[in-house]
């Protein structure tokens, strides 16, 4: 390295690790910290919640995603619809409408291409008010490579979910617990976007395409062909389905085209309730998405799909290791080496 380099790595460094301390000591749910106060390895340091929490200066603009380093999708629980200025999660919320695939790279621009996978329970529920469930902080496990939190139900009724991810894809799992009818709820867009979704009983596939770009009104540029596809794959045949546009649902119909439109699958109840769901994304095709998952989570493997994102973050983070520093000096500098990682993200797919 020649000095001038040294000294712009140096300089660079400077303002990361001023701008993690400033996220750092802002958040108010530092106290929740990765499970085992015993961590050794470089993502056990990590602690998603730093920046989720606040509001105005004071707040960082943080989601807990899970995702490989620089990813193209990250995955997180909802609390909330996700604009210009809202993230998808806040620590002070206490209910969960879903769990996106998002793109959101800042708290001050828009997300998109993103989609929404919810559990639900008691039929078909398409706004987050009706679908939401309750959830508390010390019923969540959050990481970098894996995220679970309880979602109550009431009357002895809930779902556990538990989040992992591939570069393009997630996998999740859900079990329904208590006298419950298993269902999933893919929501392609919202706020008046025209989009498509499409239930496909053989494969046992929701698949579709979001063209929504929330900041597009920031740029010159208009990109009129700009989807964000997916391909969502469930490891159980569907009982029942159904898609809807805004709050008419149809029953009969497999396919649809219009503004705020989804699908609905339902599942036969058994004896563990379990459900698993895998999803690709691509910004190229439907089909480059189903490639892209085929490639990825080619099985049903989940907690082995775990421990291979925990292995990658591992060895990505323990690039740079520390000493003679406290537990919370090494939860500071990974959380974010961690956040640091996020951005740029990967935007090609295997060459195209």
């Amino acid at each position: 390295m020649n000095h001038s380099s040294g000294i712009a790595l140096h300089g660079t460094l400077g303002v990361i690790v001023a701008w993690v301390a400033l996220l750092f000591f802002s958040t108010l749910a530092f106290g929740h910290t990765v499970p085992g106060s015993h961590a050794k390895m470089p993502a056990d340091w990590v602690n998603p919640y730093v920046g989720t929490a606040g509001g105005g200066n004071d707040y960082g603009g943080t989601m807990p995603l899970v995702t490989t380093p620089f990813g193209m999708t990250n995955w997180t629980a909802q609390t909330r619809q996700n604009r210009i200025s809202v993230t998808s999660y806040a620590w002070e919320d206490s209910e969960i409408s879903g769990f996106i695939g998002t793109h959101q790279p800042a708290i001050w621009m828009g997300d998109f291409g993103y989609v929404t996978v919810v559990p639900e329970l008691d039929g078909l529920k398409t706004t987050p008010e009706a679908r939401a469930l309750k959830f508390k902080h010390s019923d969540e496990a959050v990481t970098p490579y894996y995220y679970s939190v309880l979602m109550d139900a009431g009357q002895s009724r809930g779902v556990k979910a538990e989040v992992t991810a591939s570069d393009h894809c997630g996998f999740l799992r859900f079990a329904f617990r208590g006298s419950v009818r298993p269902a999933i709820l893919v929501e392609a867009t919202r706020r008046g976007i025209t989009d498509y979704v499409a239930v496909d009983r053989e494969r046992r596939e929701v698949v579709g395409y979001n063209p929504d770009r929330m900041d597009a009104h920031l740029g010159p540029l208009a990109l009129p062909n700009f989807k964000g596809y997916f391909v969502v794959h469930f490891d159980q045949p569907f009982s029942s389905t159904a898609t809807y546009e805004g709050s008419n649902i149809d029953l009969g119909r497999l396919s649809l085209s219009g503004k705020n439109v989804g699908a609905y699958v339902g599942f036969a109840s058994h004896e563990d309730n379990q459900i698993q769901v895998k999803i690709g994304t691509s910004f190229i095709s439907i089909d480059r998405a189903r490639a892209n998952l085929e490639k990825e989570i080619p099985s049903w493997d989940f907690d082995g799909m775990v421990s291979a994102l925990k292995g990658i973050c591992h060895a990505k983070l323990g690039l740079i290791e520390i000493e003679d520093a406290t537990y919370d000096q090494k939860s500071i500098f990974y959380t974010g080496l961690y956040h640091a990682m996020l951005y740029p993200r990967l935007f090609s797919e295997y060459g195209k």
